[in-house]
């Protein structure tokens, strides 16, 4: 059996170098391959972690608080097992502790930190054994893939039932109130309190609508943004669960200003939606003992990356890379958007294969009519992925003028064309199938202008 599993982590290892030296990810394909040769491979390498392994699903941010997470880690010194390039099902969980792990398989590791796909949550439970869970939200997503959300979030409360695992929570969302009751596990939770951002009505898509407990439908004093706010029942009296981290004084500049607990936080990113990615890092350092001079340096110089708000410098133009991918993810990054004052352009990739969910029908349920608003400042709006058609017209009927509005299937020609075109800045929103692809195309352009990625601006110290 020992020679099996080596012969897995080489093979394994060999397939991880050959598929980045084609230009791929490199992250799947050599996982599910060490799993055929050797179906135990992944429970023995989580073996050796030695203090906690931390598991990070839900439906938004899962990437970006995954990160945020690690680079408190990479801070602090630890030492760490992780799926960085979002690889979040059980082959690409896999890849990453091959890849970080000796050839024969023994190399301790302080921490395993692992992003994971929702339905794939019961399926690691069963081949690891995890101490901290962390929930994002719950909004809805590919509905062709999940079914109806409730289903979602009973794959996981299921799945942590009966375990040891620490949860830490969400408290803005109702969808989570009910976990601590239901599954008996210790539940932290963190919040925001009442910010300048906050709206009293929400015309947002919104799942949370009614409680988890009774089925009344909630009364919100304020939301923060989609079903996330500060909600309570009139008929059974719950609401926001008691928090044990409280992020205050929020100030968007755009980058993100505010105080955890106490503990001032800067971070270079930018929206509301990413406020809640840092608040999440902050409070799974301060459940891990990381001291706050090390957790407040590494939000300061974590930048953008992998698609998630990453920058990108083209002849002396900022372009901006967002990953969108269901209606409240779209709507925040078009807050955002709103933000800066700059003459843009607006690219627009939409696909349709199965990582991104087959029904399209959720680019009608997002906010798209704020890109036809003057103060946005969009000069022209290229659309474009394989279902550009679809993503026109939906502009088209937001009110957008037809001249202003360009279609180019090849995310290579509708990019320039972005980019080319007068500006002072373009965002490049994409769906994740079509993600990497754009990623590669801005590369290889701003190779060509012989500017580095992601720049970093000079970061703050503390003292």
């Amino acid at each position: 059996m020992k020679f099996r599993k080596i012969l897995a982590l080489i093979l394994a290892k060999m397939a991880i170098y050959l598929s980045r030296w084609l230009g791929n990810q490199g992250s799947d394909f050599p996982g599910h391959l060490a799993r055929r040769i050797y179906p135990g491979i992944l429970s023995e390498l989580a073996d050796n972690v030695q203090t906690s392994t931390i598991i990070v699903t839900g439906t938004n941010g899962k990437t970006t608080t995954t990160n945020m997470i690690a680079a408190i880690m990479r801070e602090n010194g630890s030492t760490y097992v992780h799926n960085q390039a979002g690889a979040n099902m059980i082959t690409g969980i896999t890849t990453a502790f091959i890849q970080k792990t000796n050839c024969i398989g023994t190399r301790i590791f302080d921490y395993a930190l692992l992003e994971v796909d929702e339905a794939n949550v019961p399926l690691l439970l069963k081949e690891i054994k995890d101490d901290y869970m962390v929930v994002t939200n719950f909004f809805r997503d590919q509905l062709d893939r999940y079914g109806e959300l409730d289903h979602t979030i009973n794959i996981i409360k299921d799945a942590v039932t009966g375990s040891n695992i620490t949860l830490l929570l969400n408290g803005d969302d109702p969808l989570q109130a009910h976990f601590e009751k239901q599954t008996g596990l210790t539940c932290c939770y963190y919040r925001f309190s009442d910010s300048r951002y906050d709206d009293w009505e929400s015309s947002e898509s919104r799942e949370g609508r009614y409680c988890v407990f009774c089925g009344t439908e909630l009364v919100y004093s304020r939301y923060h943004y989609a079903q996330l706010g500060t909600f309570s029942c009139p008929y059974c009296h719950s609401q926001n669960p008691p928090a044990d981290f409280t992020a205050g004084n929020l100030l968007l500049t755009p980058a993100i200003n505010m105080s955890v607990n106490e503990l001032e936080i800067f971070s270079p990113y930018n929206g509301f939606y990413n406020a809640y990615n840092v608040l999440t890092a902050v409070a799974l350092g301060h459940l891990l003992n990381v001291p706050g001079k090390v957790i407040q340096s590494a939000m300061a110089r974590f930048q953008p990356r992998a698609g998630r708000m990453e920058n990108f410098y083209i002849k002396g133009k900022k372009v901006i890379l967002v990953l969108v991918k269901n209606p409240t993810g779209l709507n925040q990054s078009l807050a955002m958007l709103l933000n800066d004052n700059n003459p843009k352009n607006l690219f627009i990739a939409l696909n349709d294969n199965a990582a991104d969910g087959r029904d399209i029908s959720w680019i009608w349920d997002a906010n798209l009519e704020v890109v036809a608003d003057s103060d946005a400042a969009i000069n022209k709006v290229i659309c474009s992925g394989l279902r550009s058609g679809d993503i026109a017209v939906r502009v088209k009927y937001a009110g957008v003028k037809n001249d202003d509005i360009i279609i180019k299937t090849k995310l290579a020609e509708g990019i320039e064309t972005a980019v080319k075109l007068s500006s002072n800045v373009s965002y490049i929103f994409s769906t994740y199938t079509a993600l990497f692809e754009c990623r590669k195309i801005l590369a290889r352009m701003e190779h060509r202008t012989g500017k580095r990625i992601g720049a970093r601006p000079k970061v703050r110290e503390y003292r």
